[in-house]
């Protein structure tokens, strides 16, 4: 029920104070990036030996743990260039979707056309986020103050619940 009210408090806050949401979305992809050039860096040098062109994972790495710093280290840069970087990385996401789903049709697996339209679909929404980055700011945190509610809705849904099977156990 906790969890419920908290989740519930949050996406009421996103929802009220967009701006201050849209700083602590843009700060925590800023960890999420550092966090994921650590984690590609710890792969590339664990597995030298065995990956084929293993300083190329090493470089990613490196440019991302470079990144995640430079956007925490200045948040006035991770709030101007997060529907940018967002939206290039949904642009890579849409084309790696589109290539698999091309892998998939030449493997004969059926609902490939369902992942290709699922790719496409991320482009166009990637493609609108770089050519207008407000939408991106907008979606960004509208769709995370819509989570937080409805996460928090269905928390409270299941605390009830359980208060229930509680109550008949005992």
């Amino acid at each position: 029920m906790l969890i419920g009210i908290l989740l519930l408090l949050a996406g009421f806050y996103a929802f009220s104070n967009p701006l201050a949401s849209y700083l602590g979305l843009a700060v925590f992809f800023g960890f999420l990036i550092l966090f994921n050039g650590i984690m590609e860096l710890s792969f590339a040098l664990s597995n030298r030996r065995r990956l084929y062109h293993w300083g190329w994972t090493f470089a990613a790495g490196l440019f991302d743990s470079i990144l995640g710093i430079i956007l925490l280290v200045y948040p006035a840069i991770s709030i101007n260039v997060f529907p940018f970087i967002l939206g290039f990385y949904l642009l890579l996401l849409g084309a790696s979707l589109g290539s698999y789903a091309f892998q998939l049709h030449a493997l004969s697996i059926k609902g490939w056309a369902w992942i290709l339209l699922g790719g496409m679909l991320t482009i166009i929404f990637a493609l609108s986020m770089i050519f207008n980055p407000l939408i991106g700011v907008v979606t960004i945190v509208g769709w995370t103050a819509f989570g937080f509610i409805i996460g928090g809705v269905f928390n409270i849904l299941f605390s009830l619940k359980l208060k229930k099977i509680n109550d008949h156990l005992t």
